[in-house]
């Protein structure tokens, strides 16, 4: 057996055996070669044998000749040889040895011509290898010399002094990248900019076909701070002012450069079976003895991009031979804290790092291209459809789990050629499973229903957390948040077809432990209403126990995936504390106008928020719109109480963040629902549209307005835009089908009353439209019948029923959203108690909020609206009187 006829990989471990057998005699510590061809016997042991003979020989020789250096075959170079201080070489007087390596030293000199300092590289080898390494000497002259680039060292000579060939370059003043690194956290800026400035040398490089081949930190020199612009070696690569250590390339002694561009070589110097870098830096398939190209710089990128970005080599070992093993069979776990930091950076870097070449980044181009974009800007090709089958054939089934179509997962990527993220319009957040639990959500048994004053799961606080922070996106309506779930295709396809929306938002967490350590790994899924299928799919770790707030950056994960940005009203705002921002998202959660008992928890939700941070604005505008339309649904003392609160809190938001949306929404409802100042509400409503223009409260209001003022066609017009940017809302339903009974058409308004109740069996808002309706058409048998358990009796007529009614708590019977006293006045006034300018002036004085709406608008307030002071009430238009 000889050495030739070893395998690749065979000669890759013969090699790591060997190093780390020298590494060990250097230090004193090696085991004997018995003990170490004992513990390898996947390899020849004769072959193994010799070699690490030979080994041991060489440096037996090295310790006796201790001013000789030795190198492979134990050709030496006497030190006696070489130029000392004073030296004249050409026109460069050397000044000092700088450093020695295993075929060359490097001097500082002067050009005497010039009067600058250099660096002379110059080739101290003798013997057998003097041919054969001089040729890569002079290959790596010849690299330099084809590259202009400021971040690669620059070449000023080449010349032969006696028989060694040397190269002048350019002195580089300051400090190798691995001794910045071990004394130096780098910010994020800092690592891009240093990646930027390296894949830029390698995108020129390679573009005048080198290959650098060894690219380590050790070969990266920082000069001090950027200061100057860092042109691009290709067009494709822009100018940008870079912060931040400034970089050069050094060292190619290993390049390979030929005529045709990474084409095929022979000869010497791509010769399969050498092992040619460093282990822990080097590519898999140098580590294997095959060929290298470019692919394997941008392998290397990654090992140094990760290790300045995470602090720690990508691949660890403290033998060469367990440096190599780690790069050929594993993958680096990232620190999900740092992680997070950067999380586009960190997708680059895995990339970089993949075992195949061919699922690397297409070009070093394309590495700085990503670098230059900031995090928020950049969609991850990993999220575009072109790289979708890679990511989902490795990780689509883990993830997911024993949830939705596991087996299913290699006909997810056929299904969804045909879907455009970009094309998404309108979507809704699912709350997310618990893998460990799954049962552990508000959805499970009141699907769809109003989260109210009940616990909340952690899977729903993150849909809810997500619906807040993707309702910033400009062109994309967002659902907004009720508990649902889907496990199966076809409950995906229901689910958006019921809703009304492109895609749905869902996901699953769990705790899982590194070391000592225990994260959450929280997996983000888009699918298709359309098709059920999953578009697009990720997965963040996170320390347990992070916080909302920082948990908020998964929104701007999917917005970049659906090639979007989040908008922000107020850029100057300082960052709330996290205690607050939880307050917030709890209250956002249950501040839902079907649910009163919700709007109670909200308010004390805001309440909490509002007090651990005074200076941040959204709780204080949620307090608002929380209190005015709780104050619609309550008692009198209650109801003005609550406009007082929603007063304060409003003037006190928009003073902290003038242009917020829900605080500018509840000033326009309380302007022209407690004020009778309608114009001014209409104009803060209608500038509202267009900066908010998926949010369905503000439809909701400019349709009750609308209709207030006596215009029905547009009034209806906003009300259905309100249901459908909302369908899951009761209280946005009701009024729609009242708002077609009180311009006229009553039979649209009993059929969709009676759809409404048929579907939404538990509100008593749907209920109540119905009796009021039935009332209004005297069917007093089927007004009854809609209150479920209470006994009418026989022979029912208009006293009885009334006389009845009457008897009962107007809370749990209402005819609508519209507090204690106004239904209290809809029932006396059908009762026979018209509402006279007295009760009219009772009403006026307690400021119902739907006062307005209802004395406009509603059969009961007929006889009301022509009385002088409803004329202090009502805007100066013609009003309905059906």
């Amino acid at each position: 057996m000889e050495l030739r006829n070893l395998s690749a990989s065979e000669l890759t471990k013969l090699d790591a055996i060997c190093l780390d057998f020298e590494s060990s005699l250097r230090s004193g510590n090696a085991l004997s070669i018995d003990e170490v061809v004992s513990a390898h016997r996947e390899i020849h042991a004769g072959l193994l044998r010799e070699e690490l003979e030979a080994v041991k020989q060489e440096i037996e020789e090295s310790h006796s000749h201790r001013s000789d250096r030795t190198i492979a075959d134990g050709a030496t170079v006497s030190d006696r040889a070489l130029p000392t201080s004073g030296t004249q070489i050409g026109p460069y007087v050397v000044a000092s040895m700088i450093e020695r390596g295993g075929m060359g030293v490097v001097y500082s000199a002067t050009d005497t011509r010039l009067h600058r300092k250099v660096a002379i590289k110059m080739m101290a080898i003798e013997g057998e290898e003097h041919q054969k390494l001089g040729e890569r000497f002079q290959r790596e002259a010849r690299a330099v010399a084809a590259i202009s680039h400021p971040n690669i060292v620059e070449l000023f000579d080449v010349g032969i002094v006696g028989s060694s060939p040397y190269a002048v370059m350019e002195f580089l003043q300051g400090e190798t990248l691995d001794r910045f690194l071990s004394r130096s956290r780098l910010t994020i800026e800092e690592v891009r900019s240093i990646g930027i400035q390296i894949a830029d040398a390698l995108t020129a490089a390679h573009a005048s076909g080198v290959v650098h081949r060894d690219l380590k930190p050790n070969n990266i020199m920082v000069l001090g701070r950027a200061s100057e612009s860092v042109s691009g070696g290709s067009d494709s690569t822009s100018s940008a002012s870079l912060l931040g250590p400034r970089v050069k390339l050094f060292d190619f002694g290993l390049s390979r450069a030929e005529g045709h561009l990474f084409g095929k070589t022979t000869g010497e110097q791509t010769r399969e079976g050498v092992v040619m870098g460093t282990p822990g830096y080097m590519a898999p398939e140098q580590a294997r003895g095959e060929q290298a190209g470019p692919a394997a710089d941008l392998f290397s990128l990654g090992c140094l991009l990760h290790e300045a970005f995470y602090g720690q080599r990508a691949f660890e070992g403290e033998t060469a031979t367990a440096r190599f093993a780690s790069t050929l069979e594993s993958t680096p776990q990232p620190d999900p804290t740092r992680r997070c930091q950067d999380v586009p950076l960190a997708r680059l870097i895995e990339q970089c790092l993949q075992k195949d070449p061919a699922d690397r980044p297409s070009s070093a181009a394309e590495v700085v291209q990503r670098l230059r974009q900031p995090p928020t800007a950049i969609a991850s090709e990993a999220n575009k459809q072109d790289a979708f089958k890679g990511y989902t054939r490795r990780r689509f089934v883990e993830w997911v789990g024993g949830g939705l179509l596991g087996a299913l997962a290699a006909a997810v990527i056929d299904a969804n050629r045909g879907d455009s993220l970009r094309s998404i319009g309108s979507l809704a957040v699912l709350s997310f499973t618990d893998k460990k639990d799954p049962s552990a959500t508000l959805a499970q048994g009141t699907q769809g229903q109003p989260v109210g004053d009940r616990a909340i799961f952690r899977g729903d606080q993150l849909a809810a957390l997500l619906v807040d922070e993707l309702s910033r996106m400009s062109d994309v309506s967002v659902t907004p948040f009720r508990p649902l779930v889907a496990n199966t295709r076809e409950q995906y396809m229901q689910v958006g077809d019921e809703l009304g929306v492109d895609a749905l938002v869902t996901g699953t967490f769990q705790q899982i432990v590194r070391g000592t350590k225990t994260y959450d790994e929280i997996s983000l899924q888009i699918v298709s209403s359309r098709t059920g299928w999953q578009l697009w799919g990720d997965s963040f770790y996170s320390e347990t126990g992070e916080s909302l707030l920082k948990q908020a950056r998964f929104a701007s994960e999917i917005a970049t995936a659906l090639e979007r940005s989040l908008t922000s009203t107020d850029q100057g705002a300082q960052r709330p504390s996290v205690s607050a921002f939880k307050c917030l998202v709890d209250g956002s959660a249950r501040s839902d106008p079907d649910s009163p008992e919700g709007l109670r928890q909200a308010l004390k939700c805001f309440h909490s928020a509002h007090s651990q941070d005074e200076l941040f604005a959204a709780p204080l505008a949620g307090l608002g719109l929380t209190s005015i339309m709780l104050a619609a649904q309550t008692t009198p003392d209650e109801s003005i109480e609550l406009i007082r609160q929603a007063r304060q809190a409003v003037s006190e938001a928009v003073a902290l963040e003038p242009q917020n949306v829900d605080a500018r929404l509840a000033n326009a409802m309380l302007k022209w629902q407690t004020q009778f100042r309608y114009d001014e509400a209409t104009e803060i409503l209608r500038t509202l549209l267009v900066d908010a223009p998926n949010h369905w409260q503000i439809r909701h209001q400019l349709g009750l307005l609308e209709l207030t003022k006596g215009r029905t066609n547009p009034a209806l017009q906003f009300l259905r835009e309100a249901t459908q940017l909302n369908p899951l809302s009761v209280i946005a339903k009701v009024d729609q089908a009242r708002a077609y009974w009180h311009s006229g058409s009553i039979r649209r308004a009993l059929t969709d009353a009676q759809r409404i109740r048929s579907r939404h069996g538990e509100s008593l808002f749907a209920k109540g439209l119905l009796i009021d309706l039935y009332e209004s058409q005297r069917q007093f048998a089927m007004a009854a019948a809609e209150h479920e358990g209470v006994d009418f009796g026989n022979a029912l007529n208009a006293d009885r029923y009334f006389s009845r009614r009457a008897e009962l708590d107007i809370q749990q019977y209402p005819y609508g959203p519209f507090g204690v006293q106004l239904n209290q006045a809809i029932l006396q006034a059908r009762s026979g108690r018209e509402i006279d300018d007295a009760k009219l002036g009772e009403l006026a004085d307690s400021t119902p909020p739907m006062l307005p709406l209802l004395l406009a608008t509603h059969p009961c307030f007929a006889s009301a609206r022509q009385l002088e002071r409803a004329q202090e009430t009502l805007p100066h238009s013609d009003f309905n009187t059906v």
